[in-house]
């Protein structure tokens, strides 16, 4: 982790807690309308044909594409699709249909996201730090 990656949670009410970290350097200009925008408390729900990603929609971000912007997502990625405006966590190693803008990366703990229901509130906050 450098220093320029923010660590984060991300809170599935009633199920636990997921860790994770903002990589700014990959999309500096969307993760950084994301942190602005913390804590965002959104529905969540998975993707509508699989539990392929858990996504957070009408996040209001509205960042367009940036250079690096991939097709090829891992499991664990944290992603904005600006086409949906959406933060989506990849549950699953995949090729997307469009390009989306990778902005972090869930740490441990993303098991958590197979219990979770549609609609289930989730929480994307800093972790607040210990100086």
């Amino acid at each position: 982790m450098s220093e320029a990656d923010v660590p984060i949670n991300i809170q599935l009410y009633g199920i636990g807690i997921l860790k994770a970290i903002m990589i700014r350097h990959i999309a500096p200009f969307t993760a950084d309308a994301v942190l602005d925008k913390l804590p965002i408390i959104l529905r969540g729900r998975f993707s509508f044909k699989s539990k392929r990603y858990w996504t957070i929609p009408d996040v209001k971000i509205f960042k367009g594409l940036n250079q690096s912007a991939t097709k090829e997502l891992i499991k664990g990625d944290i992603v904005y699709n600006p086409k949906t405006d959406e933060i989506m966590i990849i549950l699953d190693s995949q090729v997307f249909p469009n390009k989306v803008n990778k902005i972090g990366e869930v740490l441990n703990n993303l098991d958590l996201v197979q219990k979770a229901r549609n609609g289930l509130n989730t929480k994307i906050f800093k972790i607040k730090s210990k100086n």
